[in-house]
């Protein structure tokens, strides 16, 4: 399955690569690349640099409650998980921040991916925006009005559900029971430990206000990146206002939902070439600033997340995440973290009745051990009770 996603992904890159190249002037295309400002190449990075910054202590903010992590720390492993995604296919990134995390604070993986599922939802939510209103404001192609509506709806649905099932764990709780109930019993009790481990890691998303500062932060890092795309358009000597380098930043990023090799190497230089093409701009500089462009963005941090990974002695091997580690079902330290104690309780599944009929002592006493374990965080429910909303407002500091 592995092997056949890498193929697909290398489809779809050959594929869009074609679409960029065909009919452009190869004479044109390097005419335009050795005009380039070196200067607002750099003023590129710095905006982009910033960029991932910003990205990195959303990250940290949402964590806070359950794993706090030092400004440091958050770059770090946003880098090396953005070094990931551009070196290898089927955007591993996000795996490998859930292990690196896991094994450095032992927290459950599950719960790391809840968090980086907000991230990316948010993310797709704000791009999708971003495209929109270039379209309204200054027109598009029929492609990218298709493109735009698609893609928007459905980060708008998916928002939604992610907001109702932080907000509403219960609700939450009682949907992921009802879709467990057709699963197997073997595979429906290790669904349910995943299951509730995943809603765990949503537990500090549980007010509007942490939604607020969490989008803002989304907002104004995906804001970093289109001056980046300005920067890069400055250097070509492209007469574009600013406001364009909003849609170039959404469709081209929106892009990389797709399949594709590292990086998202294909579909990102052929959408942000179809933008800048749309408001006048010929085929050859827009094919070099795209893909000028997207150099700037995956060069300077694969080689950034690879030198971290040898400062830190991580290994090549951490960049081929290990699924299984994220599976695993220990440990369970947000269950008794103090802040998050009564949220993880308030979405714990239901153990089924199979897990008390588990054969042989050590299955029967494992059962037992969690049925305590979930009645006394349940019981602590009530005593506990203001702790949860202080803890879960704790992204808002």
């Amino acid at each position: 399955m592995r092997h056949l996603r890498i193929l697909i992904g290398l489809g779809v890159s050959v594929l869009f690569l074609l679409l960029l190249l065909r009919q452009v002037d190869m004479q044109e295309l390097w005419d335009a690349l050795r005009d380039v400002s070196p200067t607002w190449v750099a003023i590129a990075l710095v905006f982009f640099g910033v960029s991932v910054w910003v990205r990195a202590q959303r990250w940290a903010a949402i964590l806070r409650p359950i794993a706090p992590l030092s400004q440091t720390e958050a770059a770090s492993l946003m880098t090396i998980g953005l070094a990931a995604n551009n070196v290898l296919p089927a955007r591993t990134g996000e795996i490998v921040r859930a292990v690196l995390l896991k094994r450095q604070r032992n927290i459950s993986g599950f719960a790391v991916l809840a968090t980086i599922l907000v991230e990316r939802i948010l993310d797709g939510l704000v791009l999708a925006l971003f495209l929109a209103a270039t379209i309204a404001l200054a027109g598009g192609t029929a492609a990218l009005q298709i493109f735009a509506a698609l893609v928007g709806g459905a980060f708008i649905v998916l928002t939604a559900i992610i907001v109702l099932l932080a907000m509403r764990p219960v609700v939450g709780a009682r949907l992921t029971a009802f879709g467990l109930r057709f699963l197997p019993g073997r595979i429906r009790e290790r669904a349910e430990g995943w299951a509730e481990r995943f809603m765990s890691g949503l537990a500090p998303m549980r007010t509007g206000r942490s939604w607020v500062v969490v989008t803002g932060l989304t907002t104004i890092s995906w804001g970093f990146e289109a001056l980046s795309c300005w920067a890069v358009g400055q250097a070509f000597g492209l007469n574009l206002d600013l406001g364009i380098y909003f849609g170039v930043c959404g469709a081209a990023n929106l892009s990389m939902a797709a399949p594709s090799t590292s990086g998202g190497i294909g579909p990102y230089e052929y959408f942000a070439r179809e933008v800048v093409m749309r408001f006048g701009v010929p085929a050859a500089t827009g094919t070099a600033y795209a893909l000028l462009l997207h150099m700037t963005m995956l060069v300077p941090v694969a080689i950034i997340g690879l030198l971290l990974v040898w400062r830190q002695d991580l290994g090549l091997k951490t960049l081929v995440p290990d699924v299984d580690e994220i599976t695993d079902e220990e440990p369970r330290v947000l269950a008794t973290t103090p802040a998050v104690r009564p949220l993880f309780a308030g979405v714990a599944l239901t153990p089924t009745p199979s897990r008390n009929r588990e054969k042989g002592p050590e299955g029967q006493r494992g059962a037992e051990v969690d049925e305590s374990e979930l009645g006394s965080v349940r019981s602590s429910n009530g005593s506990e009770g203001s702790t949860a909303g202080a803890g879960a407002s704790k992204v808002d500091a």
